[in-house]
């Protein structure tokens, strides 16, 4: 493989990867062919190295990542084109190269730009590329963390500054030790804070922290017109300055002078506000320009208010030791801080429910790559496994942010329940089959014990079925392997009991008041090495609640096992409570196989959902169009259809109305595979005539159980 030269008038990437021929002009490989296509397709970044120099050649989506290093590294070998930062990838290339897949995650990588350079963290994963039996490359994946890295730094930072200011009394200690966190979590020669005098005309400094690369402006009074009137009036009506270079930008360059002396280049200056007015200023400056992020400046002012409020609170206290008349002056300050603690609990909430609905995002583009990859190179064990952990974690990863968002959203009020007849036998089986991928993967027995007969309750179906995954996940995450998982229904006088016990870790009796806390699963033994965030089990507290009901957690300690206990209203059981007919094991219906029609734009999705199902006994076509799948399905009046809304002739809505006009198809059980999963998406399936609705990745227990029970059903 040779190195050719960028043309700009070309088609980038693509236009050389097809000019790239192999060494001695041999032709590509089947397997080297379908790594370019689907580099070539691809939106995420990707590169390969190829050939016994591994050299190396990527998509359009990994220039960004490259920087200035594009297109200079095209061609190149990696021992080349990796170096400074970029050399880390070097071990775990190494690993590709020796037939391995690996997986490597924040990876810090400094891309430089034109002006400017850039810290970003990467995470990739790598696979061996083979040709026949040797490895003849490696094929990477990559993803920019930066967000999620930074986040978690910041996270840290933050709980440091909380635990400092808490631990101090001292008003001046406050200021200095926030000013030292502060400069050395950013980077930056100096950070201080300034008071303003009652004329609002100089700032003075008493003491402030440096790196040593620029001088202290301790001991100093500035006069602020000598930095500009623009950047004055700015400060006096509360709005922050993120200055990346005082020479040059508009608002300071006239004052360059006044920047000089105090040796500043960049800055961030967030004003103080007291009564109205500019009372004090807190600055982070660097000596040579620097380009401050949004969250650099939000960040300063979120330091700026916490040591502000510290402080405020250190001399109320220091004032209380001195003078018991001004108790009173500590109740106010407690009285704002429950005010300020509930507007921070505000923005925590809608915090989180924003955080929730930017994860989705790039959830969808890495399962369906995952998806590509087994499915391209479905004779690659290695690429398959890779692609089984991708796909297993985006669920989880789904399974989290949903966690998170329902959390909010029912904190804040905004859920409101769908009230519908619901039979909790069925709210149980349902839950089961969401559940039932983490208990088969623990290998868990379970004991499904329910009443002859349904037991109606008024409730939102959706959400009693969550309550009771959440519970079941729980323990299943909980129990050590090939445990035993209790579900039991029960009825009495006016109401009706869930119960979940099972034979695990069990919890220790300072836990049980807390266990339906939001985040109380740091506090357990064995949390950390479970996964997930503690919100399941608040989820489910407060649903049952709405639903007028009572959850309970017991356990008779830890390795004892747990039971938890959900009650709800129930009509039905007034009086007799008999009459929802005697507990008995749940036992499975006589099978029959289905005569199925999946129906998928996507040819590869059609027909692997298509062998899954045949796999499962049921007798399958596949049509990639709506026309023709009505066509089909008038001629062989299928069992059950599974059905894209997003189809390119009409859409699923438009085929289920029809597909219910056709004679002989009444009965057939209609099922929406859709991306959207609103409510107003399921009203919609509904009206069109599906009985059933799924959210891509279509969950397939879910699938399967939908047509076990229709197989299972007796023939009209």
């Amino acid at each position: 493989m040779r190195a050719l030269p960028f043309d700009a008038d070309s088609e980038g990437v693509r236009a050389l990867l097809r000019a790239v021929p192999l060494a001695g002009g041999m032709p590509w490989p089947e397997g080297l062919r379908a790594v370019a296509a689907l580099m070539l397709g691809s939106r995420f970044p990707m590169f390969a190295a190829w050939g016994l120099e591994r050299r190396l050649v990527y998509n359009d989506a990994f220039v960004e990542l490259l920087g200035e290093r594009h297109p200079a590294a095209f061609g190149q070998p990696l021992q080349q084109a990796f170096t400074d930062s970029w050399s880390g990838l070097m071990p775990v290339l190494e690993a590709g190269l020796d037939g391995e897949t690996a997986l490597l995650q924040d990876l810090p990588l400094d891309i430089a730009w034109p002006g400017h350079a850039a810290r970003h963290y990467i995470t990739l994963s790598i696979s061996p590329l083979r040709e026949g039996e040797e490895v003849a490359g490696v094929l990477c994946m990559l993803t920019d963390t930066t967000e999620r890295a930074l986040a978690a730094r910041q996270h840290g930072f933050q709980r440091e500054l909380g635990a400092t200011l808490r631990e101090l009394l001292d008003p001046v200690e406050i200021m200095e030790a926030a000013s030292a966190l502060v400069g050395r979590h950013l980077g930056v020669g100096r950070v201080g804070y300034g008071e303003i005098d009652g004329a609002g005309q100089t700032v003075s400094v008493e003491r402030d922290w440096t790196d040593g690369s620029i001088a202290s402006l301790a001991g100093r009074t500035l006069v602020l017109d000598n930095f500009g009137a623009q950047a004055r009036q700015a400060l006096c009506a509360g709005r922050s300055l993120g200055l990346d270079d005082v020479r040059v930008d508009p608002m300071t360059a006239p004052y360059a002078a006044g920047y000089a002396d105090i040796g500043a280049r960049a800055m961030i200056v967030v004003p103080i506000i007291e009564a109205g007015r500019l009372a004090a200023v807190f600055y982070l400056h660097a000596a040579a320009p620097r380009r401050w992020s949004p969250s650099e400046l939000a960040l300063a002012e979120d330091v700026a208010r916490q040591t502000r409020e510290a402080v405020r609170r250190a001399r109320v206290e220091e004032s209380l030791r001195k003078s018991a008349r001004e108790r009173d002056a500590l109740l106010q300050s407690e009285r704002a801080a429950r005010v300020e603690a509930e507007r921070l609990s505000r923005m925590k909430d809608e915090f989180l429910a924003m955080l929730a609905h930017e994860l989705r995002n790039p959830l969808a583009p890495i399962s369906s790559s995952a998806a590509l990859l087994n499915i391209q190179f479905r004779d690659e064990p290695r690429i398959r496994q890779a692609s089984a952990i991708i796909g297993r974690q985006v669920k989880h990863m789904s399974r989290l942010i949903d966690d998170l968002l329902d959390v909010s959203r029912v904190t804040r009020g905004l859920v409101t329940l769908q009230v519908d007849e619901v039979d909790l036998c069925e709210v149980v089986r349902s839950a089961l089959d969401q559940a039932r991928p983490l208990i088969d993967e623990k290998s868990h027995r379970v004991d499904l014990v329910l009443p002859g007969g349904p037991v109606r309750v008024r409730g939102d179906a959706t959400r009693l079925i969550q309550v009771v995954v959440n519970i079941l996940n729980n323990a299943a995450k909980y129990t050590p392997p090939a445990g035993t998982i209790r579900i039991t229904l029960t009825v009495g006088t006016g109401r009706a009991c869930i119960e979940v016990r099972d034979n695990g870790s069990g919890m220790p009796a300072d836990l049980l008041p807390t266990v339906f806390e939001p985040f109380s699963q740091g506090a357990r033994t064995l949390a950390r090495s479970q996964g997930g965030l503690g919100l399941g089990l608040a989820l489910v507290k407060k649903l049952v609640e709405m639903h007028g009901g009572e959850a309970r957690a017991a356990s008779e300690g830890v390795g004892l096992g747990s039971t938890f206990t959900i009650e709800l209203p129930c009509p039905q059981c007034e009086g007799d409570a008999s009459s929802a007919g005697a507990a008995r094991p749940a036992d499975a219906a006589a099978f029959r196989p289905l005569r199925v029609i999946v129906v998928d734009d996507n040819e590869d999705a059609a027909d692997s959902l298509a062998t899954l199902l045949r796999v499962q006994g049921h007798v399958v076509a596949v049509d990639y169009t709506a026309r023709a799948a009505l066509e089909r399905a008038t001629r062989e009046l299928p069992d059950a259809m599974v059905v894209d809304i997003g189809l390119p002739d009409m859409d699923g809505f438009q085929l289920g109305a029809l597909l219910r006009a056709q004679p002989g198809l009444h009965d057939a059980v209609l099922i929406a595979a859709t991306g959207y999963g609103g409510e107003q998406d399921r009203a919609r399936a509904r009206e069109a005539g599906f009985a059933h609705h799924l959210v891509k990745p279509v969950d397939m227990g879910a699938l399967v159980r939908i047509l076990q029970d229709a197989a299972s059903a007796p023939r009209a």
